[in-house]
């Protein structure tokens, strides 16, 4: 396919898999429960008479690594947050009835990690080396009917460090067990596009693919009913085709929806596409897809346009896994994460660096995000990420995935697009972070392979995120033509203009950058003198900086020998640094530039820099590893959102700087803001709403109280207030939502906040938290937000961190009433009533 170079205009539709069960005759069972499990090596566990009783019975989604203990000596090393890693097994037994041997069964894995082996009843069905990706088997020719089948995956992940961020090992997603006739719709078998899409008519283009496994021809009928979200009937169509035995056959139909509502962010709208294979009369497949109509435009003057209205992409990086989860999350994870990303501003996501679950995409499209849908963080070669070890920045080779590119990729690559491209949130395609073949002659030519594979099969466009551009280290030309969209990753203000000259005619989008947030944990706040510079020793050595006063109390709590960690985290201090802002000033102001995208929007395990141990989790973005919001979080809602905010920081409770001078920062998408220290106004500060800034105000500290009023056009827009605490004295509980499924797979987060007598939040607050349930839920896992705390996530208590503490609650599938409490020594126990229904 030929992409202009000026503008791309693109109408499609977007699809998500959901099979209806007419008759029974196909079916998609959720195979999720009780598997049995084990760590380490399990030799001939494929064979089905096996003995597994002293196994450990497990559901799916499941991460063993994320129940084990935080040790320097985990051969995962800071990267892969320095748990443990290895070999595992599970099996699981199931029945077949005998009458049903003329039907097709296969295993569909959403993602496995990683270096999968699957068998059934001892009989190999594959290998899958990528533990992101999605796969299949049909087992039908091993399947034992009218008895007892076993299937076993074993996985491999003791090659370390093998990641660049922390990857968790297991069977981390969703199983499904799919029964078929021997007429029937291949997995990622439908697709469905909309050309010509707008407020009067939206045209559907459906390809469908139709397998015969029958020894005979056959003729048969393909009917489509779309439904709209309400499930009422809009549009009907139907297509004769014939199918030769042991073949398959692809047919084209158009449906034109009058009227159609399109898909954006505001209103996510979702079609519903039933297709029904009859032959003789009779269905004997049928399959419900979920669709989103919607128009995207891609231009090199303009950016990025849906349904015909100019939107920039404010987007965030994210990893894969959920905090205190792991990797072995559920639909819920995803839902909450995207909310408090929402009420940010943001309105995309870039699947960083790695094919996500499908469920991921799923509820992508239902809230209305745009995402960037990327593939590879390596090609042939592999990468050696920097860490640091004793405050000296290293750097450590990764087994990841450069040795499997060139047998793996392009099946890699073709599964991915086949099952994603049906998304209506996904609005282009990735083909590589930071990949270093773009910088010499390999890169042009595997550039365009996967390029033309992607091209095959989608007509969305393509980027990769290319980093150097800050530091004189650029992609050939040749290279970097293989994209649609030319992506930068870490580009400045200067290096756009020197881009723009080189390549007038390129479409662009910032696919990562620096987030406007410091690498100090959530609330903390330091004193004192920075980056004082130790005398050189010898001419050419490196100036050395290092922690005065307040700031070298808590750093000597690290033990760091060296100091490079300490100069790398006052790069990117609370108190003024700007990289994060300057980079959203250099997009904003360029109509051209399609968006950007933050690394990261949350924070995840792994990747621990610019730390070393204890800590065990990053800290690049501006909400926690728990969700809970940092100052960055703010400046991203000031830039980002409509809704009237304003943020002040630090917090109130500065103990030692009693009469010492103090900037106090304000972010605010008012057109002024006035800051009140103790009912006494210190002054308004402007805000250009049409530029990017923030306040400040210098403040001799004493305890009492901050008051920041925002205005617009000369009236009270919004206002937030900050006073000093006095001890903690109770504990504030906060969810979401109150009630959830009884499937044994939904979730509550339960945040809790330590407060003092008179309501306040106490920002220093530390207290270990006890947690107790009554009812059908169990705790899931806890945390704090915390990127240095050595605490298991797997248990029932938890300390808090800077007054913030999780709890996350877990259906079972039994329903009824729940209580969950919260308590602390010397505090005044809190309790909230959930529902399991």
């Amino acid at each position: 396919m030929k992409l202009l170079n000026h503008s791309i205009v693109i109408v499609l539709a977007g699809l998500l898999l959901a099979c209806s069960q007419p008759e029974k005759l196909n079916q998609k069972q959720l195979f999720d429960f009780d598997w049995q499990f084990t760590q380490g090596e399990a030799a001939d566990c494929e064979n089905p008479n096996f003995i597994d009783k002293d196994w450990q019975t497990v559901n799916l989604p499941h991460d063993w690594s994320i129940q084990g203990s935080f040790s320097k000596d985990n051969p995962s090393f800071s990267r892969g947050g320095w748990l443990p890693t290895g070999k595992c097994a599970y099996r699981k037994s199931f029945d077949v009835d005998a009458g049903k041997k003329d039907q097709r069964f296969v295993i569909y894995f959403d993602g496995a990690y990683r270096n999968s082996e699957v068998y059934i009843n001892g009989n190999l069905l594959g290998k899958r080396p990528l533990g992101y990706i999605s796969f299949y088997y049909d087992m039908t020719p091993h399947i034992n009917f009218g008895g007892s089948n076993v299937i076993t995956v074993k996985l491999d992940n003791s090659s370390q460090p093998g990641s660049r961020w922390y990857s968790g090992t297991g069977i981390y997603r969703h199983v499904h067990l799919i029964t078929t006739n021997k007429i029937y719709i291949p997995i990622w078998g439908n697709y469905i596009v909309a050309n010509d899409a707008d407020k009067e008519k939206a045209k559907l283009s459906i390809e469908t693919k139709v397998q015969n496994d029958d020894i005979k021809d056959a003729n048969y009928k393909v009917v489509y009913t779309v439904y709209n979200q309400k499930g009422i009937e809009v549009a009907k169509a139907d297509t004769e085709q014939s199918v030769k035995a042991r073949q398959e056959k692809l047919s084209k139909t158009e449906i034109v929806l009058v009227n159609p509502t399109l898909w954006n962010p505001e209103n996510p709208h979702l079609y519903s596409v039933k297709t029904d294979i009859i032959t003789d009369g009779n269905i004997i497949h049928s399959q419900t897809d979920k669709t989103g109509v919607r128009n995207l435009a891609y231009d090199n003057q303009n950016g990025f346009f849906l349904n015909g209205k100019n939107i920039k992409l404010k987007g965030v990086c994210l990893h894969h896994a959920g905090g205190p989860l792991g990797s072995a999350i559920y639909r819920r994870t995803t839902e909450r994460q995207l909310e408090k990303l929402r009420e940010m501003g943001c309105n995309a996501v870039r699947t960083s660096h790695n094919p996500f679950s499908e469920e991921f995409l799923n509820v992508c499209d239902s809230m209305g995000f745009l995402v960037m849908n990327e593939m590879f963080d390596e090609w042939e070669h592999g990468k050696s990420p920097a860490t640091t070890q004793n405050g000296k920045k290293i750097r450590i080779p990764v087994d990841f995935y450069a040795k499997e590119f060139k047998e793996w990729s392009d099946r890699d690559l073709t599964d991915f697009l086949l099952r994603d491209r049906n998304h209506p949130s996904v609005v282009m395609w990735s083909t590589g972070n930071e990949i270093d073949e773009m910088k010499n002659e390999k890169g042009a030519p595997i550039g365009k392979r996967l390029a033309d594979i992607i091209h095959k099969y989608d007509y969305r466009p393509l980027t990769n995120g290319v980093n150097g551009y800050a530091w004189n280290s650029y992609p050939t030309p040749e290279a970097e033509a293989t994209s649609d969209i030319y992506g930068y990753n870490y580009i400045q203000d200067a290096d756009f203009t020197r881009e723009r000259e080189k390549n007038p005619d390129a479409m662009v989008v910032v696919t990562e950058c620096s987030s406007q947030q410091a690498f100090y944990p959530r609330g903390t706040y330091l004193f004192g003198d920075t980056n004082k510079k130790v005398e050189q020793q010898a001419k050419n050595k490196p100036v050395v900086y290092y922690p005065k006063e307040g700031k070298k109390e808590w750093w000597d709590k690290l033990e760091y020998e060296e100091t490079d960690a300490y100069a790398w985290v006052e790069e990117r201090r609370y108190d003024g640094g700007d990289r994060g802002m300057g980079t959203w000033s250099a997009v904003k102001k360029r109509p051209y530039v399609m968006g950007l995208f933050i690394w990261t929007g949350w924070d995840y395990l792994g990747e621990v820099i610019p730390f070393g141990w204890p800590a065990r989790s990053s800290s690049f973005a501006p909400i926690d590893l728990c969700g809970f919001p940092k100052d960055g979080y703010y400046f991203y809602q000031s830039q980002w959102s409509d809704e009237p905010m304003v943020h002040i920081f630090p917090h109130w409770n500065l103990k030692g700087m009693e009469g010492k001078p103090v900037t106090v920062h304000g972010y605010t998408n008012g057109d002024e803001v006035e800051l009140f220290q103790d009912g006494k106004s210190l002054g308004k500060k402007p805000n250009n709403r049409e530029g990017v800034e923030y306040q400040s105000w210098d403040v001799v500290y004493q305890p009492g109280e901050l008051k920041a009023v925002s205005y617009l056009n000369g009236k009270v827009h919004s206002e937030k207030i900050v006073k000093t605490a006095g001890e903690a004295a109770t504990i504030k509980i906060e969810t979401r939502r109150q009630s959830m499924k009884a499937n044994a797979q939904d979730l509550i987060y339960v945040e809790c906040t330590i407060l003092d007598k008179d309501g306040n939040e106490v920002p220093t607050a530390n207290n270990m938290m006890e947690f107790s349930i009554t009812g059908p839920a169990e705790i899931a896992g806890v945390g704090n937000g915390d990127n240095m705390c050595l605490e298991p996530f797997k248990a029932t208590n938890h300390s808090a961190f800077n007054g913030k503490c999780l709890a996350i609650i877990q259906s079972t599938k039994e329903a009824g009433a729940i209580t969950v409490t919260a308590t602390s020594a010397g505090l005044e126990s809190t309790t909230v009533q959930l529902e399991s229904k």
